[in-house]
């Protein structure tokens, strides 16, 4: 259960973050089916509506295993794999969610589900996943820019997700290396802070 003043911070950090999608002129959000399911565990009574995106078309779920019970379905794009439950691939057609098959097996395709994602007009993507879609994204080279905001908040834990939950570098010449584009102060004493891949 949230207290009065975490609900007021979680809801300035969401205002903020979509805000700076705006910014950054992202025509959807991007995430996976288990930041969803986590914090779709906490739920917060909101006192008004919340800010969402402007510029934003769509929120685009990369559900692989088609985990998901949908509910909200206005602008939803679901990306998932061939193998997903025929039950999933139902609901899916029965809620008349638009939706995209990347790949089989393990993972999901995530080259292919990018370009079947350009095919349908979609240029630049905020991902706003957990670490594991974070991460897979890193590790396959498909983030061109980085953009984070740093709360005046610490949370520490063994076992506190990560921004980028991926598999360990085998060298230190994989290391991602990183040029500041920009940097300033947002909210209530956050910081955002804006980087581009070094090419």
């Amino acid at each position: 259960m949230y207290q009065n003043g975490q609900k007021k911070e979680l809801m300035e950090m969401h205002i903020l973050s979509h805000r700076l999608y705006d910014d950054l002129e992202c025509v959807a959000l991007l995430s996976g089916s288990e930041t969803l399911m986590v914090y779709g565990n906490h739920w917060i009574e909101l006192e008004k509506s919340v800010y969402e995106p402007k510029k934003s078309k769509a929120y685009i779920v990369f559900d692989g295993r088609g985990r998901i019970n949908w509910y909200q379905t206005d602008g939803l794009i679901v990306v998932t794999r061939e193998d997903a439950p025929p039950a999933y691939f139902e609901q899916l057609e029965a809620k008349e969610i638009t939706y995209i098959i990347a790949g089989k097996d393990d993972h999901i395709d995530l080259t292919l589900a990018l370009q079947k994602l350009y095919e349908m007009g979609f240029r630049k993507l905020g991902l706003s996943g957990g670490g594991a879609i974070n991460g897979a994204f890193l590790r396959q080279g498909l983030i061109d820019e980085i953009s984070i905001v740093y709360s005046p908040l610490v949370v520490g834990g063994r076992r506190t997700p990560s921004l980028f939950d991926c598999d360990e570098l085998q060298s230190v010449h994989e290391i991602t290396k990183l040029d500041m584009i920009q940097v300033k102060l947002v909210g209530s004493g956050s910081v955002w802070v804006h980087y581009k891949f070094k090419q």
